[in-house]
């Protein structure tokens, strides 16, 4: 494997794709960044508070680095995978083991897919299908304790931002309206395979016990999307100082 064979190795074409142990290659184009640095996966287990009695949502579960450690903490997982050949992994793992009859994989687009009840929710997703994904989880019925999900650094930012923040947004108003946001921890890019472009960090989501009526958050969207669609200046000056409108 030496010489003129090295070279015939690396066709432009798989330049978005990184080799893993068993075969399988990962899709930087599809979001596919499996987290394998096992003290950053302890650490979000850890953090999200899982209960042993929780029925436990992962989106995008990869080969099962994360899906592992959540079954020990937790009653069992339903794991929402879009790659067949993940599904095929995540099966091959578990299947003989104690773990199987506590794990349902689900193939599917999150996005469209119905979701079951859960009680917590943890996932490394694909950063596209951030706000999305958001709401969609917000939106779901019966609502669910917690979600501890691990997003792009700078949309992270953008959903634990206060009033007066820079990264104050829309898309912060309409979260904390509807849910308490804190920040959990930051992960490095290079804590991924392949390696991420961008640093990442774990954002803790807690609907409000309270849920607000679907016309108060229609109506509020409307008014946010007011506010934000005027300068920075302007837009900023209404909301500083005042956190409890948001309470």
């Amino acid at each position: 494997m030496a010489g003129g064979k090295l070279k015939k190795d690396k066709p432009k074409a798989k330049a978005a794709s990184a080799p893993y142990q068993g075969g399988i290659s990962f899709h930087k184009s599809k979001g596919q960044h499996i987290l394998n640095n096992p003290v950053v996966v302890d650490s979000i287990v850890q953090k999200s508070r899982i209960k042993t009695t929780d029925v436990i949502l992962e989106i995008g579960p990869g080969t099962g680095n994360l899906t592992k450690k959540l079954l020990d903490a937790g009653k069992s997982v339903v794991a929402v995978e879009l790659d067949p050949r993940m599904v095929l992994e995540l099966q091959r793992r578990f299947q003989g083991t104690p773990y199987s009859h506590r794990l349902k994989v689900i193939q599917g687009n999150v996005l469209k897919t119905d979701l079951p009840n859960f009680d917590i929710c943890v996932a490394n997703i694909p950063y596209q299908i951030s706000s999305a994904l958001t709401f969609k989880l917000l939106n779901h019925q019966p609502p669910f304790r917690c979600a501890g999900i691990m997003f792009q650094r700078e949309f992270a930012m953008r959903l634990v931002a206060q009033p007066g923040d820079n990264l104050y947004c829309r898309l912060s108003a309409n979260t904390q309206l509807r849910a308490q946001v804190s920040h959990l921890l930051n992960v490095g890019k290079n804590n991924f395979q392949p390696p991420a472009k961008v640093d990442s960090s774990v954002v803790r989501i807690e609907p409000r016990k309270r849920a607000p009526d679907a016309n108060l958050v229609r109506e509020f969207d409307g008014l946010m999307r007011i506010c934000f669609s005027i300068g920075r200046t302007k837009r900023l000056v209404p909301f500083s100082g005042r956190k409890q409108f948001f309470l």
